[in-house]
Parts: C-alpha cells; structure tokens; sequence
C-alpha cells in the first residue's frame, strides 16, 4: 500500500508541475503578442522621459549623468551600452522600427537607441525579483502540488487500491477452487467494468466446470453399461453351452460396439460445439429442399421400422443461411427423437418470420411434460431410463441441438403439438431467401 500511495503522490506531482509549465508555456505562446503590447504601453513613458533627460546630453558626459542625476530617482537599472554590443535580430529590428525600442528577457530588459555619435543604446533593466518571494513562490506552488496529491490519492487511488484488491482475492479465491466467488464493487467504482468482467469470467468458468464435472460422471456411467454388456458377451463366448449362439453374441456384441463409437462420435460434437472454433459458426447459404431430404433419407429406414410417416410442411423458404454441418445435425437428431417416440406420424415445418427462422418438428406421441422440458436438453439426461437398445440414444441429441442453436444465435424451446404430441422449434436470425412452396 505505502509503494502504491507513494508512487501516486510522484506521479500526481510531477504529472502536476509538467502541466503548470505546459499551460505557462502555451499562454505565453499564445499570449505574446498581448503581453508585448501592455509591456511597451507600461514603460514607454519612462522611456519617454529617458529620452527627454538624455538627447540634450553630450554622449561622453551621459554615464555620469545618469549616475548622478537619474539613478537616484529612478528604480530601473540603467545601463549606457555601445553600438558594438548590441546586436539586432530581424524582429527586433522591425520592433525597433514599429515603437522605437526593444523588449527582451521576458519583457523585463528594454533597449532605446540614443542620438549622437558615437552611436549609445540605453539599457533598462526592471528591478529584480526577490530571491525570498521567488522561494516563497516555489514553496507555494510544492505545498500546492502535495495537497492535490494527497486529494487524488484519498479521493481516487485508495478506492481503486481497495477494489482491486478486492479483486486479487477474489482471484486468489478462484484459484484455490472456489468457484462461487464474485467481487461487488460500487456502481461508481473506477474499474466497475473490470469487476464485471471478471464475474462474468468467473460464471462461465464455473459452468464449465460443472459442465465437465457431470459430463465426465455421465460419460463413465454411460460407458459402463455397454461394456459390462461386452464383458458378458465376451464369457459367454467362452462357454461351449452357448456355441449355438455364436452368431448371435457376435452380431449383439458388433452392435454393442456401434453403439460405443455412435457415443464417442456425440461427445466429440458435442465437446466441439462447447466451444467452438472460428468455422464452427460460419454460415452458408444452401438450399432448402435438399437440405430436408437429406435429413429425412437418413431417417427414413428407422421410420420404416417403426412405422412411422414423416411429412414436411409446403411453404418453406428456398434457402437459408445455416452452418450445413451443424444445423443438418440439429435436424437430425430433431427428427429422429420425434420418430422414436412419435405414435404415427411426424412433421416438419420451416417458416420465415419478421425475426429469423423457425424450424418445427413435431410428433403425435406422448408429449413431454412441462416440469421436464429444460431437462431434456440437458447431457445424458433421458425421460425413459431404461438402459436398453430398444430405447437407443446416448442422451446428447437433444443437448447438441441446443448447443448449435446457442452457435447459431437462437434458441431451442417445446411446446405442445397440435398432433398430440411435443412440438420442437428451433429459432436463429433472419437471413435473406425467398419462397419455395413445393413439398416433399
């Protein structure tokens, strides 16, 4: 604290003396021809009466003149000089022809030419100021400079010493792991916004965490039911009892492996999507109706399966703006979990609003209940628990989704279905298109 106060007092002051001399410095540039003018009003009479008391005098008998006559009434040092000694420069020489003198130091030396010959110049010097009032001065000015350094270190330094104080606790907090620190700072606190950031850090830095925390616990959990599943594929194979079975075992064990890989491939997406890179929300202009179709193609055999139809709704826009990678996986993962729990039928529908797109899915079965719709976006986070491969699914569809419309700069929401069922709609901006009204 002492080398912060000190260092603010240094800085204030000699910040403070440099802008005394820069403010005298540009009046004085400023102000010159001013000062010129009231100097030359304020002397030319007693250079007036110089002139008047010395023109008459013979030059040679001038210096004893002025000693004996004019020093005693005057306060001005007068000085007889030769023409030698002085030289002119082009300005004094236009002064000198302009007011018939000249003014140097500062306006406090004055040169007049004297008639005769040889050719004089008389010096006026004005009185000196005093060494004591030029200390006194100084001193003021020093005592002057202190208090506004003692005023901006109390008024300023010590608040913002205190806050970011406050914030190398906080930091040394965090680091140690506590991740529900914050720092409170005054609304008119000079790094407010300093403060601000580093809660906003802190809380993403936490969700992260905690993300990761539950993904790795979810994940190990995951992993496990496929592998014991393997693990007692494996010692069945092992036992001639169930040799009859090998083909079977070996077919269930190949899909146990799929499912594995199917899991790996959802985390890596999703571990993409959590943060992504500088392509991963780069937009593309595609077309519409395949962009659907590709989607319902890759649906279709499981649709088939379940008996299920899947229609997309005329009227969509013919292109959008869209990441094709990541949003064709939105769609995807939108559809196939509506054609897993859809009773019959499903349906798709893209519109253009005033304010973006609206991606619509919808299905006809049981319907999601409000207490579990932000749930379900959630990672690894099913309705239907059952660790089955009837059910299928990791529990990642859903929170990829909302992870590439949070990339997109929109929003994932459910509703209720006009078929009975959930309605998903996925929201990002506007992009310019035009309408296509031919279904698939």
């Amino acid at each position: 604290m002492l080398k912060f106060a000190l260092r603010i007092v240094i800085i204030a002051t000699i910040g403070y003396g440099v802008a005394t001399q820069l403010v005298n410095l540009s009046f004085g540039y400023l102000l010159d021809s001013v000062s010129a003018d009231l100097s030359y009003r304020a002397v030319r009479g007693q250079i007036y009466a110089l002139h008047k008391d010395l023109d008459p005098v013979a030059p040679e008998a001038r210096a004893a003149y002025i000693l004996d006559e004019l020093l005693p009434h005057y306060g001005l040092t007068l000085t007889l000089l030769p023409d030698s000694h002085v030289t002119l420069t082009p300005d004094e020489q236009q002064q000198l022809d302009r007011t018939g003198l000249i003014m140097r130091d500062d306006y406090n030396t004055y040169l007049t030419r004297l008639p005769g010959e040889p050719v004089q110049w008389l010096d006026v010097r004005l009185p000196l100021e005093p060494a004591m009032e030029r200390w006194i001065t100084w001193s003021a000015w020093a005592a002057l400079s202190l208090v506004l350094a003692v005023i901006l270190l109390l008024g300023w330094a010590l608040p913002i010493w205190r806050d970011l104080d406050a914030l190398r606790k906080a930091t040394l907090r965090m680091g140690q792991g506590d991740m529900s620190v914050r720092v409170r700072l005054s609304r008119i606190s000079g790094i407010r916004h300093v403060g601000e950031s580093f809660n906003h850090m802190a809380e993403r830095i936490a969700a992260l965490i905690d993300n990761q925390r539950s993904l790795t616990n979810a994940v190990s959990h995951e992993l496990r039911t496929p592998l014991a599943r393997l693990s007692f594929e494996v010692d069945m194979l092992g036992h001639d009892q169930y040799l009859p079975r090998r083909g079977q075992i070996l077919q269930d064990m190949r899909t146990d492996i799929s499912e594995l890989e199917a899991m790996v491939a959802e985390l890596l997406v999703y571990a993409r999507l959590e943060r992504p890179a500088d392509d991963a929300v780069r937009l593309e202009t595609v077309d519409v109706c395949d962009w659907l179709g590709e989607a319902l193609a890759l649906v279709a055999h499981q649709a088939d399966a379940r008996g299920i139809q899947c229609h997309v709704r005329p009227g969509y826009p013919a292109h959008v703006e869209l990441h094709p990678r990541y949003m064709s996986r939105a769609l995807l993962n939108l559809v196939q979990n509506a054609v897993r729990y859809a009773s019959q039928r499903v349906e798709i529908e893209l519109k253009a609003t005033a304010a973006g797109y609206e991606l619509l899915v919808d299905d006809d079965g049981g319907g999601i209940a409000e207490a579990d719709r932000e749930r379900v976006f959630e990672p690894f986070i099913r309705l239907d628990e059952s660790r089955d491969r009837g059910t299928g699914g990791a529990g990642l569809g859903l929170a990829i989704v909302k992870r590439v419309a949070a990339n997109h700069g929109g929003t994932i929401e459910i509703l209720d279905s006009p078929l009975g069922g959930a309605r998903f709609v996925l929201r990002w901006p506007r992009a310019a298109s035009s309408t296509c009204l031919d279904g698939l």
